[in-house]
């Protein structure tokens, strides 16, 4: 019986042995759902001895991958506001692997080329966190958008599938964007690597950011659109755009016409999503001008409020706006704040921006009052 046991545990411990392996074997993005990135970085270093300078240089070539990283998907200030607050300790704790690709040994020296894994969803916290601290100090405007189609009809969600027809669609109209604003990915293997039809819906900027990489765009709109026939021919979309500080999400119906076949159908959404995107990068490149010039003015507002706290709360979202260098607060009540805002630029890019913060406007000739909806 003894001996039974012990085959037993001796079975068992070679079976954990054996999963553990397949485990392992398994490519990272199919051991979890986790995102990966990679970068690389060149290092070379003088040590001790050999050993030493190794060690030395995956730590540094740990940091290097990171900071290039960061720089590919955020602004220097913020790139270094967030090396700043890293350690090694805390680098390492997001990289996910480190592969040579080359290397030269001698007796105290180490140079080498690495590629470092990192993990995305930790990389997008980290710039989410950057992009909080650095809200409203700088206006920002879109470069160029990287479009992902994905479609659905009777039941069947595709994206880089063959039989998917709104990314042969995207591709012609995208053509018609003379400016090169809008791109399609190309739907290779390292597209298909980094984003599918299950992870469309969820896809962080992070998680991207292979794509903001090697298409060198700014911004990526994720497209989930789902047609239907009867009764009427209907496609309905769920448009997200995401960058490196936002994640905006539309919803949009388009109802063929008598006349309109469905080729025709989706055509005309792709046109008029695109004509939506080059009016948003307008606005943006009009705002950033308004906000980095223009005319200074003043405006009086008061602030309906119920309790210090709704107060503290509107007065940051407030603070938060670009355009507006101060405010001076006159008078103070329970239920009302009256306060003098000096705000560059014109006074409807400073109403556009307070109902961009869900705050509820009315303008009066000589003041304005705002309050939570």
């Amino acid at each position: 019986m003894a001996e039974f046991q012990d085959f037993k545990r001796f079975a068992m411990r070679l079976l954990l042995t054996l999963i553990l392996a397949a485990f392992l074997l398994l490519p990272p993005s199919a051991r979890a759902g986790e995102a990966l990135v990679n970068s690389e970085a060149s290092v070379d270093v003088t040590g001790k001895d050999a050993a030493d300078a190794r060690s030395q240089a995956m730590v540094k070539g740990q940091r290097d991958a990171l900071a290039d990283l960061l720089g590919k998907l955020t602004t220097p200030e913020q790139v270094q506001s967030i090396l700043n607050n890293l350690d090694d300790n805390k680098v390492a704790a997001i990289v996910r692997g480190t592969e040579v690709l080359e290397e030269k040994i001698s007796s105290n020296r180490y140079r080498a080329r690495l590629l470092v894994t990192f993990d995305g969803d930790q990389i997008s916290t980290l710039i989410g966190k950057g992009s909080e601290a650095a809200q409203g100090t700088e206006a920002t405007v879109a470069g160029s958008f990287l479009v992902l189609p994905g479609y659905e009809e009777d039941g069947v969600a595709m994206l880089w599938e063959e039989n998917n027809p709104w990314m042969p669609v995207w591709r012609t109209v995208g053509l018609e964007v003379a400016s090169g604003d809008v791109v399609v990915p190309f739907g290779d293997n390292a597209d298909i690597s980094v984003v599918d039809t299950k992870t469309l819906a969820s896809a962080t900027y992070a998680a991207l950011a292979p794509l903001t990489i090697r298409y060198g765009i700014s911004d990526i709109v994720l497209l989930q659109a789902k047609f239907t026939h009867t009764p009427d021919m209907v496609l309905t979309v769920v448009k997200r755009r995401v960058n490196r500080t936002s994640n905006e999400v539309n919803l949009l119906t388009y109802r063929a016409d008598p006349q309109e076949t469905k080729d025709m159908l989706l055509a005309r959404a792709a046109r008029d999503i695109i004509d939506s995107l080059q009016h948003k990068k307008s606005e943006e490149a009009e705002s950033v001008k308004l906000v980095h010039g223009g005319e200074r003015n003043t405006v009086m507002v008061l602030a309906s409020i119920t309790t210090l706290a709704s107060w503290t709360q509107l007065r940051a979202k407030l603070q938060s706006l670009p355009m507006i260098d101060k405010i001076d607060l006159i008078a103070m009540s329970p239920q009302q704040v009256d306060m003098l805002v000096h705000y560059r630029g014109t006074p409807d890019s400073l109403a556009n921006g307070i109902s961009a913060q869900n705050l509820r406007l009315v303008k009066g000739s000589n003041y304005w009052v705002i309050s939570y909806d």
